[in-house]
């Protein structure tokens, strides 16, 4: 094995779990309009935001107000789109002591780092204020190569940037996504972060799947 790659989002960086993040108001109640409204436009179009069809996150208030009916002025979505932007950047920011102990210590066992995380443009600008850069080998975000997990071509691009081949490699995730199926449909090791969250998978896959539970655990998983 050569290379460890992680999911960004709950996995190294947990902005749902965080106490100090939870009272942020929902951005339906931002933009005026209901929570229904809001899901609804996420469910039609969340999966292309992820693969880059916004190019920034003032694109896609925009066509979010646009579909909602959001009362706002031009003035408006432009302040929450750059507050938006803000605030990934503070979330990018956070990151626990122990990530960087653990990943220290994977790579003290040889391997190499990678992340695949599924995400929107203003996650990926907010990237360059993550102090996990220094940590990583290569990223690759979803909406810059236009492919999302858990679609093979996303773990297979990662790979060829790494020069691996996906046997060769870890990949480590909450599961959101189908994210650790994904993995494993192509001979990746695939192992659950639940430190932050614990789901409960649905497994068809004919290896066990593991399970990190803490994130000090991770390390001695790895063969």
């Amino acid at each position: 094995m050569k290379v460890v790659f992680f999911d960004l989002f709950e996995t190294l960086i947990t902005e749902k779990t965080r106490r100090d993040f939870q009272e942020r108001v929902q951005i339906h109640e931002r933009f005026g309009t209901t929570e229904d409204r809001s899901q609804l436009w996420w469910a039609e179009n969340g999966d292309a935001a992820m693969r880059g069809k916004f190019p920034d996150c003032l694109a896609m208030f925009n066509d979010f107000c646009v579909a909602v009916e959001a009362p706002l002025t031009k003035n408006d979505i432009i302040m929450e789109a750059q507050e938006h932007e803000v605030w990934k950047s503070k979330v990018l920011s956070c990151v626990e002591p122990q990530i960087f102990e653990m990943l220290n210590s994977v790579r003290a066992r040889g391997l190499k780092v990678g992340i695949i995380s599924n995400a929107l443009p203003e996650e990926v600008l907010a990237w360059q204020f993550c102090p996990l850069q220094d940590h990583v080998d290569v990223v690759v975000f979803s909406c810059s190569v236009g492919v999302m997990k858990p679609d093979r071509e996303i773990y297979e691009f990662a790979c060829s940037r790494m020069c691996v081949q996906p046997s060769e490699a870890y990949f480590v995730g909450d599961g959101g996504y189908d994210e650790l199926q994904g993995a494993a449909s192509l001979n990746m090791k695939a192992i659950q972060a639940a430190w932050y969250q614990d789901r409960d998978l649905r497994w068809v896959c004919s290896s066990p799947l593991v399970k990190a539970d803490t994130i000090r655990d991770l390390p001695d998983l790895l063969c």
